[in-house]
């Protein structure tokens, strides 16, 4: 009977000492996520606490803009500077410290890295718990990072609007300009392109399209007015307006906006940065294409403008 007792005995020493080998002294959990944006993008979603709540998957206090929760676990985000965020990890009792880190790979692209460690018990039981414990965590982080790719690779999230890479079907244009000492009333612009229309119909062509728009604030007291229709064939320009030809097949960044003047303007200034962080040149001016009639329409909340910016 003693020698199955020692056996059993012996078994169980084995087992405890192995657990020292197996788990070792610092257990560690680590999330990398790749994600196709640029780093100047994460830290703005990572590093600022605030922008935490617009891609958390959990819940989050909305007074506290650094207590969030998730499956039952609280994150606490703590000390930041510009390249990590401490985030404080708390289940039950078990507290454990961790954070995050991004670091640009390839030209828009950035691996965002959420690391944390922890001193396992001496005591054998403690510390498979201990590393039981740390394994989990590390699955939620993993699920966490999941949703913020899934977040920050979608373009309306970062920049406010959806872009696309349009190709140029109607290069030919009619254009006209004028300079005004303030933001145009849109009489004046709907006055240019009634000249354009008249130009048109009167030589026999055919628009193509929409008005298109430019407005250039070239000093404090100036702004340079541009008014474009495309058109079917070339035409014999009238006083003040000269015919223009862009790429056929060329690339252009196209965006939907739904507001008047500042918010185009500030749809312009997201579009001129996803241009920047994708690596983008532009050949030429940006544009605007007036799809409501602004005249008839005088709410500019209700304007539907589509802005374009050749690139390549």
């Amino acid at each position: 009977m003693k020698k199955p007792a020692l056996f059993v005995l012996g078994l169980l020493l084995l087992a405890f000492i192995s657990i020292y080998f197996i788990i070792p002294q610092h257990i560690t959990a680590k999330s990398v996520a790749h994600v196709d944006v640029t780093d100047v993008n994460v830290f703005k979603f990572i590093i600022k606490p605030g922008s935490w709540k617009k891609w958390w998957p959990g819940e989050h206090t909305g007074t506290d803009s650094t207590v969030y929760t998730h499956n039952g676990t609280t994150y606490t985000l703590q000390k930041s500077t510009n390249s990590d965020i401490q985030v404080q990890v708390k289940k039950g009792d078990d507290v454990l410290d961790s954070h995050i880190t991004y670091l640009a790979t390839d030209d828009g692209a950035t691996d965002v890295t959420w690391y944390a460690s922890k001193q396992s018990s001496t005591n054998p039981f403690e510390r498979i718990a201990d590393f039981i414990g740390i394994k989990n965590t590390q699955k939620d982080m993993n699920t966490i990072l999941g949703y913020f790719k899934q977040f920050i690779q979608k373009d309306v999230n970062v920049y406010g609007l959806s872009f696309k890479i349009k190709k140029i079907t109607n290069p030919l244009l009619i254009t006209t300009s004028t300079t005004t000492k303030t933001y145009p009333a849109m009489e004046t612009v709907y006055g240019l392109i009634e000249n354009l229309h008249k130009q048109i119909a009167s030589q026999g062509a055919k628009e193509l399209g929409s008005p298109m728009l430019n407005v250039n604030q070239t000093d404090d007291n100036e702004y340079e007015v541009r008014v474009a229709l495309p058109i079917n064939k070339a035409i014999i320009p009238g006083a003040g307006t000269k015919l223009n030809e862009m790429v056929k097949g060329g690339n252009v960044l196209e965006a939907d906006v739904k507001g008047g003047p500042n918010t185009i303007s500030g749809a312009f200034i997201q579009l001129k940065n996803y241009q920047k962080d994708h690596g983008l040149i532009s050949p030429a001016m940006p544009y605007e294409q007036i799809i409501t009639n602004r005249l008839a329409e005088k709410d500019t909340a209700k304007w539907v403008t589509r802005i374009y910016w050749p690139v390549f």
